[in-house]
């Protein structure tokens, strides 16, 4: 049976698939173009299997949070070149994958669970699927995080930096307040912004090991300078201070004002706002990291 030039069009628009690639679909399923969406959807299986070896450290992060500062959930989506992060359609996807995220219920989310999830009538897998064989390049959900509390996040205008972040309140029915608001606004670009990033709220939750690897650096290196290992290993105690300084949210200098550091921040705002604050975590997100 003979094609339309309209059917192939209406195909191309429905998938993004090129023009030739429409055309054979309908042939194959004889004009019917669900069918043809079937048969460009097989095929774009088979051909996602011969690139998914190609790295993806491109992308984008989308980050959606419930009015009122409640319940927040970020997702990275990534891709194998900054061109098609860029791409308006690849965008859309994001924006859907993130919003098919956010309207799931739950605590906790993984990149599981979400890529089974539907919106609009679509799986995640499935749109994802199909801008990956409309634009030939492999994509994937790269990360997903989900807070349930009092929460925030930031993404730079790249959409390649963002942060998620995590209150406790005194009292939750403050969460909304416009102090509350601002300074979680604040402390989610200051994360984003810091160089080096912080590796945890604070002190004690720094990895063990990362700490004793720099308190090793720093006795070598004053030993390397002739200091007697004893006489060494004292100086690194002070030394340490500024590695938490650097590394430990509430310890960092506020990137807007570096006479205060997060913790003052969080406290003032708290009382600002008529309730207790404090930071009860964070997630950083870095295309290409």
């Amino acid at each position: 049976m003979g094609i339309s030039a309209s059917d192939v069009k209406k195909l191309r628009q429905m998938t993004g698939a090129p023009m030739m690639e429409c055309k054979k679909a309908l042939e194959e399923a004889n004009g019917d173009l669900d069918g043809a969406v079937k048969v460009l959807r097989e095929r774009g299986i088979a051909k996602a299997a011969k690139r998914s070896d190609r790295v993806t450290s491109e992308g984008v992060i989308r980050i959606k949070c419930d009015d009122g500062n409640r319940r927040g959930t970020a997702v990275v989506v990534t891709c194998e070149t900054d061109f098609t992060a860029k791409n308006d359609q690849f965008q859309s996807m994001a924006d859907a994958v993130a919003a098919s995220a956010h309207g799931m219920a739950g605590d906790e989310l993984t990149a599981a669970q979400v890529i089974e999830s539907e919106h609009d009538g679509m799986t995640v897998k499935q749109r994802l699927e199909d801008v990956a064989n409309a634009i030939r390049e492999n994509m994937g959900l790269h990360q997903v995080v989900r807070y349930a509390g009092v929460c925030g996040g930031y993404v730079h205008h790249t959409g390649k930096k963002g942060a998620l972040l995590e209150f406790g309140l005194g009292d939750d029915s403050h969460a909304g307040s416009d102090a509350v608001s601002q300074v979680i606004s604040e402390v989610a670009m200051h994360i984003v912004a810091s160089d080096p990033p912080p590796l945890a709220v604070d002190a004690s939750g720094i990895d063990p090991k990362v700490v004793e690897d720099e308190k090793e650096f720093l006795v070598k290196q004053a030993m390397d300078s002739g200091k007697p290992e004893e006489i060494a290993r004292k100086m690194v105690e002070g030394r340490m201070k500024k590695f938490y300084s650097e590394r430990a949210l509430v310890d960092q200098p506020f990137i807007k004002d570096a006479s205060k550091t997060i913790g003052q921040v969080v406290e003032e705002a708290g009382k600002s706002a008529g309730t207790e604050m404090k930071i009860n975590r964070f997630s950083r997100f870095q295309i290409g990291e």
